[in-house]
């Protein structure tokens, strides 16, 4: 791991002490001119002079270091539930899982000659996001105003090499909806999504993450606010959004506006709030007024109509082991346990890492250990 300074604590916390370059660079025994580099992050302070400036600032080490990754370290990016945070703790948890992974990319089926494309230059300016998202549409073949079924993004993440693995993390210790690992050496993109999720959800953070895989070059929240462009755009196009919008706009009353959105995100099998937020980018970039109503009572209200895609999938939250493994393949179309199963076996692996590569308990970890040996013999 590389480090450098994290520059806006730095700066805000001397602030708050009182001091500024010239004092500490008297307090450190150091010239204002290597304090300044500090600042500039052209130069990074020696260890013994790192320890003194934290203390004067009364800093941890994790809050005045951040942390980089070095050129081949896996890239993660999580879709969190609500506002929950994430631990630079969890996020080495995550690196951990990708150097797991990478000992699976010799089993992959797919050609090591063929490079996926991708986004060259990728934005998130509105109007490329939406080239991009309707791109993505034509080569799916879906029109604009026609919903995108699941089969046809998961037919789209094959084309790009992306691996999918559905998990089951509702009542573990675990808040993400997808978890998105990039592996930089091998160029291989492995995808966690959370069967415990409801429909409409779980397709928006599906092209949430295809987003991801289409722009891998962009990371952290520049990653992840194009991500969520990304998506919207993809789910409700700029022409549906345009039309939608003028409707809207000769409804009378409130009420029948919350109830045609509704209607849009019924036939579209997303949430209510995308539609809007979709209407209301489409509004601000042709410079129109934006809807103004609360929609997020009706949202809630919208999502009790829909079941986690676990209970779709296996009429209960707790599948077998051997119909969680299947849905992998039926599903998803994932090579994912087949080369998991295969690599158990060659190496003698044992249960504790399906346990590391899936973060699950033990228990289930045995239980899908057994079903894929089993299968592979």
């Amino acid at each position: 791991m590389t480090n450098k300074l994290n520059i806006e604590k730095l700066s805000s916390q001397a602030e708050a002490l009182g001091h500024n370059q010239s004092s500490l660079a008297k307090a450190l025994g150091v010239s204002r001119e290597t304090v300044s580099q500090w600042f500039k992050q052209e130069k990074y302070p020696r260890p013994d002079k790192l320890l003194k400036l934290a203390r004067l600032l009364e800093l941890t080490f994790s809050e005045l270091v951040i942390k980089l990754p070095a050129p081949n370290e896996p890239v993660v990016a999580f879709r969190k539930k609500g506002a929950h945070k994430i631990t630079p703790e969890y996020v080495e948890q995550a690196r951990d899982m990708g150097r797991i992974l990478e000992t699976l990319v010799p089993y992959l089926p797919f050609d090591d000659l063929a490079q996926p494309a991708t986004l060259r230059k990728p934005v998130n300016e509105y109007e490329y996001v939406h080239k991009a998202a309707r791109r993505v549409r034509e080569e799916v073949g879906v029109h604009e105003a026609e919903e995108i079924h699941f089969d046809k993004l998961i037919d789209f993440f094959g084309r790009l090499h992306a691996v999918l693995i559905p998990v089951l993390w509702e009542h573990k210790d675990k808040h993400e909806n997808a978890l998105h690992i990039h592996l930089p050496e091998s160029l291989t993109t492995w995808i966690y999504l959370n069967l415990d999720c409801k429909l409409h959800d779980f397709k928006f953070w599906m092209s949430h993450e295809l987003g991801h895989v289409l722009a891998p070059q962009l990371q952290g929240d520049d990653g992840e606010d194009f991500a969520e462009a990304f998506a919207g755009a993809l789910l409700v196009p700029r022409e549906l959004a345009e039309k939608e919008y003028a409707r809207l706009s000769r409804l009378p009353v409130v009420g029948a506006q919350v109830n045609r959105i509704k209607e849009v995100a019924e036939r579209l099998v997303i949430s209510p709030v995308t539609v809007y937020m979709e209407i209301n980018k489409f509004a601000a970039w042709s410079n129109q007024p934006a809807l103004e109503f609360d929609i997020h009572g009706a949202n809630a209200n919208f999502n009790k109509s829909f079941k986690p895609v676990s209970e779709i999938l296996f009429g209960t939250k707790e599948p077998s082991a051997s119909r969680y493994v299947a849905c992998a393949r039926e599903y998803f179309n994932s090579p994912f346990f087949d080369i998991l199963g295969t690599y158990l076996k060659t190496h003698r692996k044992s249960a504790s890492f399906v346990q590391s590569i899936l973060n699950i308990p033990f228990l289930d970890a045995q239980n899908v250990y057994e079903e894929l040996c089993h299968a592979a013999k």
